[in-house]
């Protein structure tokens, strides 16, 4: 069936991790790092399918003959010792796809979330004849031009792209299932947003179809979301017991909210329901009637009084009597006494019948009953930290550099910041000079009188004679 799954990642030479080893495993090929001297051979594997390089047309064209060509280059231009190098990514294809579309599903998802903004794709697919068809990305950081690699562009490293390019992602596979006659639809949200926003459109939905859509979805995300595992620990016997387990939770899910779709689509209006086994009952006739607020553990009895001791009988809502306040909508008698009948002040707000709301409150029942019969599933609330306080202090003082990979001051990140930026100008503060010092005039080399002087030789330990007391015959 169609997942989704898309993560992105950093080459980081700060990790010990080199782009042109990252491009040999991707395309299964042998690539020798020009600047280490590391011969990198994966072609020993044989799941590569296809392979393509997608580029701007003002890249130069040696540099898109290989990805040996291609990531040296980037290797070459990256001055920095602890420099990022490339990003990269690994994306799921859906199943229900053939081949041809899998392809274009990538390259045109590829060409106009990076390719159109000026990056180059590194594009391997792998296994599109398997049950796990998925293609492997990586892309430049620097944005290339005729000339070559520019300087990096920050704006790409945003943390909002991020969500911008997976909501992409399922948007543009959905069209491709869609396009294919394929009901399966896959979404780049968590489990848990999709079970809130289907109780939240089930409440609010007027149409019984469309509810019974939405109840069905709210049944289907009632679980926990499936772990991913490692590559390296799939083959371990309790893992896959654990993903075993796991699939046969969302099997049953799924074919409970095929039962809830089939209950709710035809419902008519005027019903009652019991909550505990969702039995459904219509009306013999329809009938406007106000349902009271129902408290938890206390049913209705036939004379419409509330009886609490009673626990093991289950609560059914009924038509209460007409002396109770909930009373039921009849037609009025012109008798003698009602007409003689003066009209009694009360300052408690009078019930209004409502007129078109029954379907809105039983749907309101049905996503409380939701809630209250998949709460094993609710996200336990994360424990407050002891020093909740002080986190929040560096948060607010501190920010993650990913370059060195520690916490710096925000003073410092933002001085950092302003250094490396095109419009930089240092201020008073910031240039540091020598002492002034009194200037020499320049002099021509023909006005130097350049005379040696020789060098003095050591003193002599031993008697000194007086040499202009000798006479030489």
């Amino acid at each position: 069936m169609a997942i989704f799954h898309l993560e992105f990642k950093i080459v980081k030479r700060s990790e010990g991790m080199s782009s042109c080893r990252k491009a040999a495993y991707h395309a299964r090929c042998r690539i020798t790092d020009d600047r280490t001297g590391n011969t990198y051979d994966f072609s020993h594997r044989t799941d590569l399918f296809h392979h393509l390089i997608l580029a701007p047309v003002s890249a130069p064209a040696h540099i898109l003959e290989s990805s040996t060509a291609l990531w040296n280059e980037v290797e070459r231009v990256e001055r920095q010792k602890d420099g990022q190098t490339a990003r990269y990514f690994d994306v799921a294809i859906p199943c229900e796809l053939n081949n041809e579309d899998k392809i274009k599903l990538v390259v045109e998802y590829c060409q106009k979330n990076f390719v159109d903004k000026g990056m180059i794709a590194d594009i391997a697919f792998h296994d599109l004849d398997g049950n796990n068809p998925h293609a492997h990305v990586m892309l430049t950081l620097k944005p290339i031009t005729a000339d070559g690699f520019g300087k990096k562009e920050r704006s790409w490293n945003d943390k909002k792209n991020v969500i911008l390019w997976r909501e992409a992602w399922s948007a543009l596979a959905n069209r491709y299932l869609e396009a294919s006659g394929v009901s399966e639809r896959i979404d780049h949200r968590s489990i848990e947003s999709q079970h809130n926003e289907a109780l939240e459109n089930a409440a609010i939905t007027l149409d019984a179809e469309e509810k019974a859509l939405w109840l069905a979805k709210a049944t289907a995300t009632s679980r926990p979301a499936m772990q991913r595992v490692h590559r390296a620990k799939w083959n371990s016997r309790s893992v896959q017991e654990k993903r075993a387990a796991e699939q046969a939770v969302r099997d049953e899910m799924k074919q409970e909210a095929q039962a809830t779709y089939n209950t709710f689509k035809d419902l008519d209006l005027q019903i009652v329901v019991d909550l505990r086994s969702f039995t459904v009952s219509q009306l013999p006739e329809p009938v406007e009637i106000i349902l009271p607020e129902i408290q938890p553990r206390t049913a209705f009895s036939g004379t419409g009084s509330q009886s609490a001791s009673s626990e093991d009988q289950k609560p059914v809502l009924v038509t209460p009597a007409p002396h109770t306040r909930t009373k039921l909508k009849t037609p009025p008698s012109s008798t003698a006494s009602t007409v003689k009948r003066a009209p009694v002040k009360s300052k408690r707000k009078q019930a209004k019948p409502c007129q078109d709301g029954i379907f809105k409150r039983f749907t309101l029942l049905v996503v409380e009953y939701i809630k209250e019969k998949f709460v094993w599933a609710r996200k336990k609330p994360a424990p407050v930290s002891v020093d909740a306080e002080h986190d929040k202090r560096i948060a607010e003082n501190y920010v993650f550099d990913e370059v060195q990979g520690i916490y710096v001051s925000r003073a410092e990140h933002e001085r950092r910041g302003r250094f490396n930026s095109d419009e930089y100008k240092p201020t008073k503060e910031e240039i540091r000079r020598f002492p002034s010092r009194a200037v020499k005039p320049a002099q021509l080399d023909s006005d130097l009188d350049y005379r040696p002087i020789p060098a003095t030789r050591k003193k002599s330990s031993g008697p000194k004679f007086d040499t202009s007391r000798i006479r030489v015959k």
